[in-house]
């Protein structure tokens, strides 16, 4: 689980906290431009378990609820469900630090394994220290020009471990599709 922090940490860590992205320099690292409407995640912010609410974690197959964390990023929210059906340990964030999408793609050959994809509609990126197949996976979905929701997994290893242990990051992307649900219904 050092590595998934590591990721939440290292996708933050490089952030002047405040300084906003300006849409004339949004592209200037290549990210691609949002094409939907901007998420509010102020009402988020202070508690972060809220990204996913219960009927949403049965869909995931996670039955625990989530336990919030401090992180350099600020407050967290994880859910460690390796002992049930879905066996993950997750974390979710809201990262107003970076500066967006934009800033993570100008860091982009920080991390071993780079992957751009959508979620639901907005751009996203897997950006992490370690290649899929330990298990792990940083998926960062841009909700805002200045905003990220990165989520962390680590799914269980040894014996019992899933059949998705190679290819994690379609979890990390379904997690964050419930995250922007949540998000466009502001609750």
């Amino acid at each position: 689980m050092g590595g998934l922090c590591a990721a939440l940490v290292l996708t933050g860590c490089a952030a002047v906290p405040g300084t906003p992205t300006t849409s004339s320099s949004a592209n200037q690292h290549g990210a691609p431009p949002l094409a939907q409407p901007e998420l509010d995640t102020a009402p988020f912010v202070p508690d972060p378990c809220r990204l996913l609410a219960e009927p949403q974690l049965a869909q995931l197959g996670v039955a625990v609820p989530g336990k919030p964390e401090d992180s350099p990023l600020g407050k967290t929210c994880r859910w460690i469900a390796t002992d049930t059906p879905a066996r993950i340990d997750f974390s979710l964030a809201i990262n107003t630090q970076l500066g967006g999408l934009d800033r993570l793609y100008g860091r982009r050959n920080a991390f071993a394994l780079w992957q751009p994809l959508e979620v639901s509609g907005y751009p996203a990126v897997i950006a992490d220290d370690d290649d899929q197949k330990s298990g792990e996976c940083q998926v960062n979905v841009a909700v805002s020009n200045t905003v990220l929701v990165p989520v962390g997994l680590q799914l269980k290893s040894g014996a019992d471990q899933p059949a998705d242990f190679a290819d994690p990051c379609p979890r990390g992307v379904k997690i964050l599709e419930q995250v922007v649900s949540t998000l466009k219904g502001g609750r």
